[in-house]
């Protein structure tokens, strides 16, 4: 059933919302609030009597319009100089302090609760910082660095290479033809000339 709103009236309002929530995120909102409430609700104790009493002080009640336009002046500038949040949050928590001698018992003491959590929620609030982008690829590599992939390819051949092409270094071990030190002492012992005492004496 159509109930004569235009069709395109819930994405509107849908866009508007999530810009609001948005805008609300980005800036303490809350500190903000309770800091211009709290500015609202003692100026409101200043112009109602409680049975007939009126609780004003100041120089011709000017406190009760000079604390409550410092806090709602300190709420709205958490809105929309966020950067600045935490001079107005300690300039709100002072003023909030100082209208419990100052208006009223510091709006009967609910201006004064507000003030001072609205001023700590503006302090304590710090913008969301967005998880850094993880890099699209590693580098190529950094200079005095070896590539174990290079290392891995080409040394086994290298290796190889040597042995093959050099069979009688000394490093790579005897060749083919050289005999071992074992198979030399054992060939040139037979060969060896006798000792002079083995030989035989002669007969004059």
């Amino acid at each position: 059933m159509d109930n004569g709103e235009p069709r395109n009236a819930r994405p509107e309002r849908l866009r508007d919302q999530r810009g609001f929530r948005r805008w609300r995120r980005t800036r303490p909102f809350w500190g903000g609030l309770f800091t211009a409430l709290a500015g609202l609700q003692i100026f409101g104790t200043t112009q109602m009597s409680l049975a007939g009493l009126t609780l004003q002080t100041g120089t011709t009640g000017f406190l009760s319009w000079l604390i409550p336009t410092i806090l709602v002046t300190c709420g709205l500038l958490m809105w929309f100089k966020p950067p600045h949040r935490v001079l107005y949050a300690v300039v709100a928590a002072v003023t909030a302090l100082f209208s419990l001698i100052g208006v009223n018992l510091g709006g009967f003491f609910v201006g004064l609760l507000l003030g001072l959590v609205g001023s700590a929620l503006g302090f304590a609030w710090t913008p969301d910082t967005p998880p850094s982008a993880a890099p699209a690829s590693e580098p190529a590599g950094e200079p005095g660095v070896r590539d174990e992939t290079a290392d891995e390819a080409s040394g086994p051949d290298e290796t190889t290479g040597d042995r093959t092409a050099r069979p009688g270094t000394p490093e790579d071990g005897p060749g083919p033809d050289q005999p071992t030190a074992g198979t030399g002492a054992d060939l040139t012992a037979p060969d060896a000339a006798p000792s002079t005492g083995s030989r035989p004496s002669s007969t004059n």
